[in-house]
């Protein structure tokens, strides 16, 4: 099997499964959120009349540009509180252990660590194998 096939294998078994499901049915989910939806074009405008303001230079009203990053993070702590937003971040978290993992043991196999056998050192690894009170 070359190296692309493999790489494509593994594609099909990240889209199987049930975390990357998890978020694409949470990205849906937030696609269809009206609320949602209308609160990131909100967010979209504050972040672009701030740029405005900003690009102003010398001229930029301080207190305008401290109104409009108030606002902004007001309207983001809004949108993070909601339930669908809620779950896309935590189905986001789920796929980017998944994505480190995948990362960290493609890197054990560059190192040239036996792909049959190897694992990645626990998390509290400090590289230093002084250290070590033994992890495998």
């Amino acid at each position: 099997m070359s190296i692309e096939s493999a790489l494509r294998e593994l594609g099909k078994e990240i889209q199987k499964d049930e975390r990357f499901i998890a978020l694409q049915a949470a990205a849906k989910a937030n696609d269809g959120d009206e609320k949602l939806q209308q609160q990131m074009q909100e967010m979209q405008l504050l972040s672009l009349k701030y740029q405005q303001e900003a690009e102003k230079g010398e001229e930029a009203s301080q207190e305008r540009i401290a109104e409009l990053q108030e606002e902004y993070q007001k309207l983001y702590a809004e949108i993070m509180e909601g339930e669908n937003m809620q779950k896309y971040s935590a189905a986001a978290a789920e796929m980017e252990q998944m994505a480190q993992y995948i990362s960290g043991m493609i890197g054990l196999f560059f190192d040239g660590q036996d792909a049959e056998t190897c694992e990645l050192p626990q998390e509290n690894c400090t590289h230093d194998c002084h250290t070590c009170g033994g992890c495998h």
